[in-house]
């Protein structure tokens, strides 16, 4: 069935649905849920003979100003003017010092006008998504510009608020991830996590190493299917994206994945293997026993040269170094491995994965950058400016606790309620041994902090969802599987959990859907919450 098709149906099914919808529901319909709302009565009608007045310090809030006029040129089909007069405005933008956030902002509509005050761009920027989000779809209101009396107080819980995306096992075109960033940015996600290379695919050019993309970034085909996969991101590409991100308040965290997931590496670099061979790009998912060899130092030089070039494309001061599933059975019998374990009075591999870390951490220091890794509690230790990623299945009260206590800030990605890829419901695909049903509502209740209080819950920084992309071939694929989790986690990483409630969410839905659907964006609709 054709796209378009199936989102017109999409679209019938949420108008019937929709019928208690209309823009007095301000209060229940933003997602993520400000902090403070308070909806009184009354409505206020914004017109294309109105403008916009800009308080001289947000002048060059640029892109954010010429956004706030897309916004309203796609409700009125009016492009209203940016002034610094009060004569027919109806729109005032205030540089306010009193707001603490950096990402926090106020937005008040009564009927006077729409008023947004922010200390920064980035408080004006989510003010404007909120503002997005107030203005009624097409179906609610005959008034296309009609917004209700409301007073708005927001700011973030946490720092960090991601979503993880997974280029490596497939390869997704540059205009696709920025639609990807449009769509996260709308619901006040600050960070986009690239997983750029793994067993399955490298896909960043190195220039030192040009055999990484010449080799490592094509496979001869997916889990059988007969037909090769290949691309990857030239340099200036992802400055480009990089570029394009900052626009939208969004910074993207590189992943250079080791010591393990290295098979497109040791495909287009055999030596950097414990025992050198001819070894192929892999086409099946799995994790491969071939580590690159802890006891090398061409090993060493070959990531400092990577993670080189990696920082003059990534500006931010952190880079994700992946960590996870390094099975140690190489090391255990590799001979430079045993020797450096000798020379350094270890006691087993363990130790050894502690010390691969803390020397590509003096290669992070060098450059400025703070690494992230996947939190494997055999590592003895991590380096202590290090943020640790709590993922697997297993107890996240003990793995909490584990961190906590090797002082390490912790993202929580935990993955029965933040893995993605898993499927939504049981007649989704994939449909894996091993891939438990990750439903809307166990999104929903995902508690990033697991009950502790603030003073407890001070090394927790934020939420991550994480989309592995072993069986998301293209980025309608990632859409759907993205949304509307994702809408659930958005309220987990910045609403308030005093403000947070599943029937409250149930209830906004129905708005976000239809505006995916008027968007032309794809996403799974929750038809078992219509029972």
């Amino acid at each position: 069935m054709h796209m378009k098709t199936i989102r017109a149906i999409i679209y019938l099914f949420v108008a019937f649905y929709a019928i208690n919808i209309n823009a007095q529901l301000a209060k229940t319909t933003i997602i993520p849920e400000p902090l403070k709302v308070n909806v009184s009565e009354g409505k206020f009608v914004l017109s294309p003979h109105h403008s916009i007045c800009v308080d001289k310090k947000f002048e060059e809030a640029q892109n954010e100003l010429s956004l706030l006029q897309q916004v309203i040129e796609q409700r009125i089909e009016s492009k209203l003017k940016i002034t610094r007069k009060d004569k027919n405005s109806a729109i005032f933008v205030k540089y306010d010092k009193g707001i603490k956030s950096k990402e926090g902002y106020s937005l008040n509509i009564n009927a006077s006008g729409i008023y947004i005050n922010a200390f920064t761009q980035a408080g004006l920027f989510y003010a404007i998504q909120t503002l997005d989000q107030l203005f009624p779809e097409p179906i609610e209101s005959k008034i296309p510009g009609e917004l209700a009396h409301v007073s708005i107080e927001d700011s973030p819980r946490f720092e960090y608020r991601a979503l993880m995306l997974d280029p490596a096992r497939h390869y997704f075109p540059l205009d696709d991830i920025k639609n990807y960033i449009d769509v996260m940015a709308s619901y006040k996600f600050n960070t986009l996590h690239l997983h750029l290379t793994d067993d399955h695919g490298w896909r960043v050019e190195i220039k030192k190493y040009p055999l990484l993309t010449e080799i490592g970034s094509k496979r001869k085909e997916t889990m059988g299917d007969g037909r090769p996969h290949e691309g990857f991101y030239s340099q200036v590409e992802l400055k480009e994206l990089v570029k394009y991100a900052k626009t939208k308040h969004v910074e993207i965290i590189p992943e250079i994945d080791m010591p393990g997931h290295g098979m497109a590496i040791l495909a287009a670099y055999p030596d950097l293997a414990c025992f050198p061979k001819d070894f192929e790009v892999s086409t099946v998912p799995g994790v491969s026993k071939e580590l690159l060899c802890s006891g090398k130092e061409e090993v060493y030089q070959f990531y400092e040269d990577v993670l080189t070039e990696i920082a003059g494309i990534f500006p931010n001061a952190k880079m994700h170094l992946g960590g996870d599933e390094a099975p140690l059975d190489r090391w255990e019998k590799c001979p430079h491995c045993q020797k450096v374990l000798s020379d350094k009075g270890m006691a087993h591999e363990d130790e050894l994965m502690a010390y691969f870390f803390e020397r590509i951490n003096k290669v992070l220091i060098k450059l400025g950058k703070d690494p992230l890794l996947w939190y494997e509690s055999n590592v003895k230790t991590y380096p202590k400016n290090s943020y640790a990623i709590l993922w697997r299945n297993e107890d996240p009260d003990d793995k909490m606790c584990e961190i906590q206590k090797r002082g390490l800030k912790m993202i929580n990605a935990y993955g029965r309620n933040a893995y993605f890829d898993y499927p939504q419901w049981e007649g989704d695909i994939p449909k894996t041994t091993w891939m438990p049903i990750l439903s809307l509502e166990k999104a929903y209740d995902f508690d990033p902090v697991r009950g502790l209080s603030e003073e407890e819950s001070y090394f927790i920084i934020g939420v991550q969802a994480c989309l592995w992309a072993e069986y998301l071939p293209n980025i309608d694929r990632v859409f759907y599987m993205t949304y509307p989790r994702a809408l659930a986690l958005s309220e987990a990483g910045w609403s308030s959990d005093k403000n947070r409630s599943w029937e409250k969410f149930k209830r906004k839905l129905n708005k976000h859907i239809l505006r995916f659907a008027n968007k032309g964006i794809n996403m799974r609709f929750p038809f078992e919450l219509k029972k």
